[in-house]
């Protein structure tokens, strides 16, 4: 009787279970805040942020070591798509206001006056971010905000990298177009 199999089994699934839990860990509120800039609101991010994982828990063998961020990003922006038809379908509101607002350590440490400036810069772009098309939103979130690299925007919306380019200016321009004298990027 061979007792080896079940043992090595054993250890897989605990190096499964390990990497899971560190991607979430190194991720989350990278996708969940993906998720909420690509126009899912608030109480569909955590849903939202769930889906990713459990993708990614069923294709973790396929994920590339160092790649988990990019494919995360991958599977937050599938997922909004499918988020944002949905609610399209039952006419709900896409976004919020304070769609962009996470806090972080930094915010905490800030100065009152920089912090809420900061806030007004956030909701400023919260606002430009909804209006704007879905595809520039798309490619402007991931390039300028998630700071992947034009070949892997391409790759994720599977658009040639001067597509990308294309739409990430255009992204900027009707940033700069919506803020007006306020200010620019």
């Amino acid at each position: 009787m061979n007792l080896s199999l079940p043992v090595a089994m054993g250890s897989r699934k605990a190096e499964h279970e390990a990497r899971l839990q560190s991607m979430f860990e190194a991720h989350f509120n990278t996708v969940w805040r993906t998720l909420r800039r690509l126009g899912v609101p608030e109480p569909g991010a955590d849903d939202g942020a769930q889906q990713v994982f459990l993708v990614a828990s069923r294709r973790l063998d396929e994920i590339e070591e160092g790649g988990e961020r990019r494919y995360l990003l991958g599977v937050a922006l599938r997922v909004a798509s499918e988020i944002r038809r949905a609610m399209r379908r039952r006419r709900e509101i896409a976004m919020d206001a304070s769609m962009l607002e996470v806090l972080d350590a930094e915010t905490v440490k800030q100065h009152p006056d920089e912090a809420l400036a900061n806030k007004r810069a956030l909701l400023m772009l919260a606002d430009c971010l909804q209006k704007m098309p879905e595809k520039l939103r798309e490619a402007f979130v991931l390039f300028e905000l998630d700071e992947l690299s034009a070949p892997e925007v391409a790759q994720l919306l599977r658009v040639p990298i001067g597509t990308v380019a294309s739409r990430v200016r255009l992204a900027r321009e009707h940033i700069r177009e919506h803020l007006g004298p306020r200010g620019a990027l």
